[in-house]
């Protein structure tokens, strides 16, 4: 069996609430995690594609 964590990303659509910071909190457990926030700026949507296509896992957060 592989030693390779799971690469999960989350990305937020409005900054996170205490409850969102707590649940990606414990989905992180174990993994490489990265986040990407569409809120903050203009976002760069080429990088949120190569980041997607590189995760195991991605989690919308509204």
């Amino acid at each position: 069996m592989s030693d390779e964590k799971m690469k999960i990303l989350h990305v937020y659509r409005s900054e996170p609430t205490d409850d969102v910071k707590k649940l990606v909190e414990i989905l992180n457990r174990d993994r490489d995690a990265k986040e990407f926030s569409l809120y903050m700026g203009d976002p760069n949507y080429d990088i949120l594609v190569q980041m997607i296509r590189e995760a195991d896992k991605t989690v919308s957060w509204w």
